[in-house]
């Protein structure tokens, strides 16, 4: 068991080696539900050491999709001359997704190779550094805050070792009523479940050593409110553990993944063309209230202590 951290049981033990991805397996580590926590993630935590090695060449499997509902979830929250810093920007989409949106006062960093593009998108300021050494250099600064209305995470959070602490310092680095908008996978969400009991597979979004930590809506929603956050909107992406419930089986073969990518794709894109986007957000904003979605999608504001 890891120091500081309580596991009632672990619903992999240890992770089966077909779930680790590109990278070498660690013996005998778990994953369970955290009670000190109070959401799933593995025992113990991989060490800084490796998880420098593996993020070194580090890049996302797959392009980011959908990243203009969140822009369009941020948007609604915040003023158009708002400061938008996208911690962990990768090549820049999220905020260019911003700037199609009439946003201008825009910031990103990251480490990896993406970055290089995101330099040559024409707007915002781009630089190389990570999460940990921005916040490093806030807390050294004399104001100890942000100068900007929203952080974004955007598919960060699930890879970060004692993702608590890491909020901690970012409610603290915000000036207060400031946002922090965050983008995780759902994961052991109610559809995942139904679809592992029903048809017995191993849990494939475990992904590792890429992802740590795995929460939902409520989850989510719990560890926020603890740092001293409030859930303040909601959103959610097509859930796509509807064609495996439906026996398009793309776990068993994945051959049959780029068939629900694109009825999924061809779903949204109807009714944007149809020109009713405002459809399309409030029913993602539906499943989001169930707790149902591939992706959870929150805004929360920081609340004074």
């Amino acid at each position: 068991m890891t120091t500081g951290h309580s596991f009632s049981s672990y619903i992999l033990d240890p992770i089966p080696k077909e779930l680790w991805r590109d990278a070498k397996p660690i013996e005998n580590m778990k994953l369970g539900f955290c009670d000190t926590c109070g959401f799933f993630h593995t025992d113990p935590y991989p060490s800084f050491e490796y998880l420098s090695e593996f993020y070194a060449e580090y890049e996302m499997p797959t392009a980011q999709e959908n990243l203009s509902e969140t822009a369009r979830l941020l948007g609604q929250h915040i003023e158009s001359d708002a400061v938008v810093i996208d911690m962990g920007c990768g090549d820049g989409s999220f905020l260019e997704e911003m700037h199609k949106l009439g946003f201008n006062n825009l910031i990103g960093f990251d480490q990896s190779p993406g970055l290089e593009r995101a330099k040559n998108l024409g707007f915002g300021k781009f630089y190389k550094s990570n999460v940990w050494d921005f916040l490093t250099e806030v807390e050294s600064s004399t104001v100890k805050t942000v100068d900007a209305k929203a952080l974004v995470m955007v598919n960060v959070l699930e890879h970060v070792v004692e993702p608590i602490e890491l909020l901690t310092r970012i409610y603290n680095a915000l000036p207060d009523e400031g946002l922090l908008c965050i983008t995780v996978p759902n994961d052991f969400s109610p559809l995942q479940q139904a679809f592992l009991k029903a048809k017995g597979h191993q849990p494939w979004f475990v992904y590792l050593p890429d992802h740590v930590n795995y929460f939902d809506f409520s989850t989510l929603s719990n560890t926020l409110n603890s740092v001293g956050f409030e859930v303040v909107d909601q959103t959610a992406l097509y859930p796509l553990e509807m064609f495996l419930l439906q026996d398009l089986d793309y776990v068993e073969d994945p051959s049959l993944g780029p068939v629900a990518h694109e009825r999924r794709v061809m779903f949204e894109q109807n009714i944007k063309n149809a020109g009713m986007t405002e459809v399309l957000d409030h029913f993602y904003k539906t499943l989001a209230a169930g707790g149902y979605g591939r992706d959870v999608m929150v805004v929360c504001r920081k609340i004074p202590k």
